[in-house]
This record gives structure tokens, C-alpha cells and sequence, in this order.
């Protein structure tokens, strides 16, 4: 419930983010969650070592269903596409890592309820081969003596959970005791005793309901009922109810009976003083054959009848003993409830009710869906056609003339729902791509008539083909023409290609919108996108810009071309008055406001310190990080000039820091004195500190370590912050 409404929250919340952005709320959220899953186990540093008093073993046991909630909460907004797959996938890396079988346990709990949440939608063709990994380990864990029991049967459980399809074992409640038979397994030997106890039950049965009323006498069926006749008869607590049975066994019998349907009349209600004369009695059977019990309600208990009802032995017997005077037979009425007891005048008066036979849903002629949907399909097929023939730019409207608006107005006279519309954009997708042409004409006239018909519909269709298991030769061609037609953003499509398959797909579909589109439009589009190029090509900067420049993409990222040209100079003359004149003179001044290049500068320079001053391993001495330091103190100058003022070049800085101790493999203390190097130095101010630790991107690997390192510096600037502003109050 919760996940559905930040789903409703995140599409029609206000959004304060600049245009292309994901909204604020969105933001927020997914901060949020990143913060709990990566300090998941701060709740339990309080609890440990030690032995734990009855109310600090219930914090701890409210701290374990907060984490544990968290985590559903995670794989629930996974589920609904809140959440990339790919970071589902990274945190389900992170809590399947190795460590001591102490620290082990709580992560392994999470990973049980995130695999239950959402192991269903990650277990895809596309995400099989990962998932298939993560269950081995989970396999070899389930049967590690290190860990706790109920740990390995957790495991046990979520393996047993992806052997049967996602589909969990259905827990079976039975309404009252369950027959034995059904307990046993078939192939189970009942034992003797119990074998000769169910004949001899299933033989006083069949003896009591099958035959046994039949065959005796009609004296012994009645012996021991009054007679007499029901003027003012108040029934005694544990005597006759309106149908003249016992309470105990007669009324059982009765009611076992087969094709027993006791009559109602809506002139009726429960004999209150029965019933609780019957509970009062202490039997089960007494007490609900009071509760059924129904009389006239009409003035005091001596003017309540008590006659027997039609379908009783006692009426039965009345009749057999008294013989009743021939009526003349009243037409039967159809469908009409008549009071309950004939003889018997009724106390209200009430209109009969007429029963109106129920409408038989067969007779309800069916609307031909099937038709229906092949009619609409045929028909945005055939506009497609038709629209591949004419002008590009030809209107697609009702007023509009030509053979392609006047199938596309058959198709909306059918008033096809939603569902049939989506489905009419994915047969002309796949028709521009299996079809006969394959030009531009033709692939432009489907992404026009698809834009006419649903445009919302067309990111799902082009989503479909371009994950598809083999992908047709004029995809990235039609890829193409869909962001020329806006059915999709490049950021969507980068989206798609994030898996190393489809990387060339990505590539291929750049080159052919660069001929649609022209270079100047392609750059507009990839700097609104925001995406990063270099990762879709590997090799490095060097081969990224050999690989770019073969395929004529390396203008979308002109800073992999003045990375090249600055490590040379770096290289030749690292002296920062040098470098600082070289970027003067040879970087234009747009290319040194991107924080792609701010961050290659800032990753070079801090490499070069690095191997200049020794310190990159994890025992450096205090020489080397005196090296260190006055490194960074010569590079600080040039630094500031490029970043002062400007908040997000300054983010970018932050970032190359945190990628170049990544690639170190983050030795002990190196984080946060570049952290230290950078905000003393007055380089980065504190806001670019505090906007990396909320910012969520998945651009920058090593994010969840590298806040591990350095939380507790971030938490001292952000109180520091905050001491300041007051004191400026």
C-alpha cells in the first residue's frame, strides 16, 4: 500500500528539479531508501557484546522489524519500477558478501525478505544468469554449519520458493475438524482399530439417515411428542422447539437428514428466550438450534404461537389424525413466498413479494474482442502504409486529407480501449521492423501514425524490441526515427541498454540519429539526457575515444579528447602554473564548465599526487602523506579558479575523489583527507559535501563504501553548518 503510494506520489507530486530531472519526491525517496539500506546495521552496534536487559531486548527486536520493513518496502518499490533493477541486483550483492558468520546473519535475514519481495521480477530472462549465481551462494550458505539454524531454513525456504515458480506454498484452513482421510496420505496403512471404528460409524450412519426413518413405525417416530394443540404452549428450557424435535438427537437427525432445506418466511424472528434457555443447557447442538428457532413476533410470550412448522412430523401426524376438510384447490402463484404455516392466520399483513427470475448471462449477446483487436490492428497497419507514401510532415488529424488520417479515422470510429491502442502501436512497430520496406519513409510513417494513435504507449513497445532475444538488423534504425519523433528520450533508451549486450545497439542507434538529425540536434539531445557515453564503450579513455571517433560520435563528449591532451601535458610539465596556462589557452571555455572534464582533471591531478607522494598504500608513513599534503597545497590554487562559484562543477570534484579512492580500493584514511584536502583548502564548499551524500546516481561506482568512510566527517560538517547559522541568527 505504501509502495503504491509513493508510485502515485512520484508521477503527481509537485517537482522543483529542472527540467529532464527526476521530481523531487522521487529524489527524496530514493535517498531515503540508500540511507536505510546502507546503515541498516547501526540499529544493532548498541545491542552487541553484551547481555541485554528485557526492555533493551525489545528495542532490539523493534529495531529488527523496522530494518526488515525497510527492505520489503525496497523490493515493493522495485516491483513497481521505482527502483532500477540494477540496483535491486547491487543490493542484493551487497547483503550476499562475504563476511564473519557473526556480522552474517542479519544481512542474510534481509536478503531472504528482498528475495521473496521481489525475486519474481528479477528472475527475468534478462536477469536469470545473476539470479542463477546469487542461488548458488545462497545454496552454499543454507548448508554452512557456521550459521544458525533458523537462518539455513530461511535460506532453505527462499530456494525452495524459486523451485516452484515464485508461487508460495497455500496455507490450507479448514472450517471445523478435518476428516481423517484427508489427513492421511493414500498411501499410508490406516491401522485395524481405526479401520473397523469408521465401518462400524459409517454403519449406524447409513442405518439412521439412509433407511432407518423408513423402516420404523410411525408410532415409534412420534413417540414421546405432545400433541396437543400450540394455543399458548411456552416450550420448557430443554423440551420441544417449533418443529416438535428434541434439541439434542431428533433435531440432529433432522437436519442431517438428506434433501432437508428448512422454510423462512420474512414474518420471522429468533426466539431470544429459547436460545438462552439452550446455552444455558451447555449444549453446542441445543444452543444452535435455538439460535434458528423463529416465531411470530406479536405482542407478549402468551400470544406467541408455538405451532409446528409445515415440514414437521407433528404436523405429519396432526394430518394422519385428524382428517382435514377438502378445499377447493387456489391457483398457485409463481415466485411468491406465502407464510410459513397454513393454518395459521398471519399477525402482519404484507404484500407479497414477486421474485424476478435472474437474466441467464448466456443469453447476453458477447462482444467479438478478438474481432475487434485485429480490426484496429489491420487498420494502424494500414495508415502506416499508407503514411510511408506520403510527405513527411502530413498532418494525421481527423480534418486531414489523405488515405493514412482516413484509416486512422476507421480506427477511432471503432472507440478501441486503451489496451487495444497499445496494441496497435507494438503491430506497427514490429510491422516497420519485419515488414518488406525498410526505409526511412517507412519507419518515419509508423513512428508518426504511432505517435497519433498513443504516444504514451510507444516507450513500451520500442522497450519490448529493443530487449528483445534477437534483435532485427533495422532496430537501431528504427530506434532512430522514434527519438527523431519523440516516441522516447535518449535517456530511456540508455536506460535500456544498460546491460553490456546492448551496448552496440546504443552506438548504432547514436550514428543513424546523427544522419536524421544532424551533430548540433544530437549534442542538444545527449546534453538534455544527461547520459554518460564512455560507459556504453570499454577500453578506457583511450580506446572510448578511439572507439567514439570511429563511429563519428567523439564531438557528444569532447572532454575524452582534452582528458588525452591533459594527461600528455600533465605528464610532460606537472607544474601547476604550467597546466593551468595550457588549459587557459587550449580548453574552450564551455568544455571547462562541463563536470565531465572538471572530473577528469581532478582524477588526474590526484593520481599524479598520489604516485608523486607514495601514499596510495594502505600503510602509508607520515613522510608520505607530508608529501601529500603539500601537493595538494600547489594544485589547491589552480583548482579554485576553475571551481569557485560553481556548486555543480564543485559535486563533480567530489565525485572524481571518491572514483580515484575507489580504484585504490579505498585504503585506510585516503577518503577522508581528500575529503579534508578539499574543504580546507576552501576548493569545495560545504554544500558540495553535503549534496553528494543525498545524491543518487548510479555514474560513479563505490558510492556505499565510500560514505561508510566518511559519514561521520559529513555528519560534523552538517552540525557545523547548522552551529553557524544559528549564530548568524
Amino acid at each position: 500500500m505504501y509502495a503504491q503510494l509513493c508510485k502515485r506520489l512520484s508521477e503527481e507530486a509537485p517537482n522543483f528539479e529542472p527540467p529532464g530531472q527526476p521530481c523531487t519526491f522521487k529524489l527524496l525517496l530514493l535517498n531515503k531508501c540508500r540511507t536505510e539500506f546502507e546503515n541498516r546495521a547501526q540499529a544493532f552496534a548498541a545491542f552487541e557484546d553484551k547481555a541485554l536487559s528485557p526492555d533493551e531486548e525489545e528495542k532490539r527486536h523493534l529495531a529488527k522489524c523496522k530494518m526488515l520493513g525497510n527492505i520489503k518496502f525496497i523490493g515493493e518499490l522495485g516491483k513497481l519500477e521505482i527502483l532500477a533493477e540494477s540496483i535491486l541486483h547491487r543490493c542484493i550483492q551487497n547483503l550476499l558478501a562475504r563476511r564473519a558468520a557473526a556480522e552474517h546473519h542479519e544481512d542474510l535475514e534481509c536478503l531472504a525478505q528482498l528475495v521473496r519481495t521481489c525475486g519474481r521480477v528479477l528472475d527475468s530472462e534478462r536477469g536469470r544468469g545473476l539470479m542463477d549465481q546469487y542461488f548458488a551462494r545462497i545454496e552454499t550458505l543454507s548448508a554452512s554449519r557456521e550459521l544458525a539454524p533458523r537462518i539455513r531454513f530461511m535460506l532453505r525456504d527462499v530456494v525452495e520458493l524459486r523451485r516452484g515458480g515464485w508461487v508460495p506454498r497455500a496455507a490450507v484452513t479448514a472450517e471445523g475438524p478435518v476428516p481423517i482421510h484427508q489427513l492421511r496420505h493414500d498411501d499410508e496403512p490406516m491401522p485395524r482399530r481405526e479401520r473397523e471404528r469408521d465401518r462400524e460409524r459409517d454403519r449406524e450412519r447409513d442405518s439412521l439417515f439412509r433407511g432407518g426413518l423408513r423402516s420404523r413405525p410411525l408410532d415409534d417416530v412420534l413417540a414421546g411428542l405432545s400433541l396437543q394443540p400450540a394455543a399458548a404452549l411456552v416450550p420448557p428450557p430443554d423440551k420441544l422447539f417449533g418443529n416438535g424435535f428434541g434439541a439434542s438427537r431428533d433435531g440432529f437427525r433432522q437436519r442431517s437428514a438428506p434433501g432437508y432445506y428448512p422454510r423462512q418466511s420474512n414474518n420471522m424472528h429468533y426466539n431470544k428466550h429459547s436460545q438462552t434457555n439452550a446455552q444455558g443447557n451447555g449444549s453446542k447442538e441445543s444452543g444452535s438450534r435455538a439460535a434458528k428457532s423463529r416465531v411470530y413476533a406479536a405482542g407478549a410470550l402468551q400470544d406467541v404461537q408455538m405451532r409446528p412448522a409445515a415440514n414437521s412430523l407433528m404436523f405429519t401426524a396432526n394430518k394422519l389424525s385428524k382428517p382435514q376438510p377438502q378445499l377447493p384447490l387456489a391457483p398457485v402463484q409463481q415466485n411468491v413466498l406465502t407464510p410459513a404455516f397454513a393454518s395459521t392466520p398471519p399477525m402482519m399483513k404484507e404484500s407479497a413479494i414477486t421474485i424476478k427470475p435472474a437474466t441467464d448471462k448466456k443469453d447476453k449477446p458477447k462482444k467479438d474482442k478478438g474481432a475487434a483487436k485485429e480490426e484496429a490492428c489491420r487498420l494502424a497497419i494500414e495508415a502506416a502504409e499508407a503514411a510511408a507514401d506520403e510527405e513527411p510532415g502530413a498532418a494525421l488529424d481527423d480534418a486531414a486529407p489523405g488515405a493514412a488520417a482516413a484509416a486512422l479515422r476507421r480506427l477511432r470510429a471503432l472507440q478501441a480501449p486503451d489496451k487495444v491502442l497499445r496494441r496497435c502501436v507494438g503491430a506497427v512497430l514490429e510491422r516497420a521492423l519485419q515488414g518488406p520496406r525498410g526505409d526511412a519513409a517507412a519507419l518515419g510513417g509508423a513512428c508518426r501514425v504511432a505517435r497519433a494513435l498513443k504516444r504514451q504507449a510507444a516507450p513500451d513497445a520500442l522497450r519490448a524490441l529493443v530487449l528483445s532475444a534477437h534483435p532485427h538488423a533495422r532496430l537501431a534504425r528504427l530506434v532512430a526515427h522514434a527519438l527523431e519523433h519523440k516516441l522516447a528520450t535518449l535517456a530511456e533508451l540508455g536506460a535500456w541498454c544498460e546491460a553490456a549486450a546492448l551496448h552496440a545497439l546504443m552506438l548504432e542507434a547514436l550514428q543513424e540519429l546523427l544522419e536524421l538529425v544532424g551533430a548540433e540536434r544530437l549534442r542538444a539531445l545527449y546534453d538534455e539526457s544527461k547520459l554518460n557515453l564512455c560507459a556504453y564503450v570499454s577500453g578506457g579513455a583511450g580506446g572510448a575515444l578511439e572507439a567514439l571517433e570511429a563511429r563519428g560520435l567523439a564531438g557528444l563528449v569532447p572532454q575524452l579528447r582534452v582528458q588525452a591532451q591533459l594527461a600528455r601535458q600533465l605528464a610532460a610539465e606537472p607544474a601547476p602554473h604550467a597546466l593551468y596556462r595550457w588549459i587557459k589557452a587550449n580548453v574552450e571555455p564551455a568544455v571547462r564548465q562541463n563536470g565531465a572534464f572538471v572530473s577528469a582533471l581532478v582524477a588526474l591531478v590526484a593520481e599524479h599526487v598520489t604516485e608523486a607522494a607514495g601514499s596510495g598504500a594502505a600503510g602509508a608513513d607520515k613522510a608520505a602523506l607530508e608529501r601529500e599534503k603539500g601537493l595538494v597545497e600547489a594544485y589547491a590554487p589552480l583548482l579554485t579558479a576553475l571551481l569557485e562559484g560553481q556548486p555543480d562543477l564543485q559535486l563533480a570534484a567530489v565525485y572524481a575523489v571518491q572514483v580515484h579512492a575507489h580504484h585504490h580500493r579505498y585504503p585506510k584514511g585516503m577518503l577522508l583527507r581528500w575529503f579534508m584536502y578539499l574543504y580546507n583548502l576552501e576548493v569545495c564548499e560545504e554544500d558540495a559535501f553535503l549534496r553528494w551524500r543525498e545524491d543518487v546516481t548510479d555514474a560513479y561506482p563505490g558510492k556505499g563504501e565510500a560514505l561508510f568512510q566518511v559519514n561521520t566527517w559529513l555528519t560534523w560538517l552538517q552540525q557545523q553548518e547548522s552551529e553557524d547559522e544559528e549564530a548568524e541568527d
